[in-house]
């Protein structure tokens, strides 16, 4: 949780209105800002899932559209019996907003339509806060957020030397060197350098994708997605390069 002033400020009058439960700020990338909940209390439990998750989903709903239909995604709105989830997206922030239903037939509230449109205002004016601090996360860590089930993510050079890592493995440089070496070389005896390359395991997946020349980024999970999924997440959040 970070200590914006004007970020809980603007959450805390967002708050104010009855129709609305609680309210996550968080990176494009799943990097989580502020959270607070009616009544006050700071959300700090699921403050790294949350973001994580829809933020996942808001890139590879944008990359459909955008590949598709030449649109990109405003919002991501999801329908449950209780609630309604509004994540209102910006450049470089998200939005994560809870809606409750009304309590009975006879009380009044605006539209999905008419909130949405508040909760985007409120979203820019995050947005050109967010823009003026340095809140950047290293590559490692936005994966991190990003996809949570990663075990381990190491930041390897093309020779198998590891430059940086996050893991819960404990792993040996040589069989790195060994594993990174022993991948690659098939598709550049093919005649073309790799771009991505995904070993499955029985209960595994191990993903490595070529940053530059010189490094190769490794991601070992549990999968819960298409491979396809991890690869639209990291690529979305190497494009933005460090």
């Amino acid at each position: 949780m970070r200590d914006i002033p004007e970020v809980k400020k603007l959450i805390s009058e967002l708050l104010e209105d009855e129709s609305i439960g609680q309210c996550i700020v968080s990176t494009i990338d799943g990097s989580p800002i502020y959270g607070l909940k009616r009544g006050g209390k700071e959300i700090k439990e699921e403050l790294h899932m949350i973001p994580a998750a829809i933020t996942s989903a808001l890139a590879i709903s944008n990359n459909f559209l955008e590949t598709s239909l030449n649109d990109n995604v405003k919002e991501y709105v999801v329908f449950q019996k209780d609630c309604i989830i509004v994540a209102t997206k910006a450049s470089d922030v998200v939005l994560i907003t809870t809606i409750n239903p009304p309590r009975s037939s006879f009380e009044k509230r605006p539209t999905i339509d008419i909130i949405i449109e508040r909760l985007r205002e409120i979203t820019a004016k995050l947005d050109a806060i967010v823009k003026t601090l340095d809140i950047e996360d290293t590559m490692i860590e936005r994966i991190q957020r990003a996809i949570p089930e990663a075990t381990s993510i190491l930041l390897l050079s093309t020779a198998g030397v590891p430059l940086s890592s996050l893991s819960s493995l404990d792993i040996d440089s040589a069989q790195l060197a060994a594993v990174s070496s022993a991948i690659s070389l098939p598709t550049r005896m093919l005649g073309q350098e790799a771009h991505s390359i995904a070993v499955t395991g029985k209960n595994h997946l191990m993903l490595l994708y070529c940053l530059d020349s010189e490094r190769i980024l490794m991601v070992s999970l549990t999968p819960k997605l298409s491979i396809e999924s991890y690869l639209t997440t990291i690529a979305r959040i190497v494009e933005r390069k460090e």
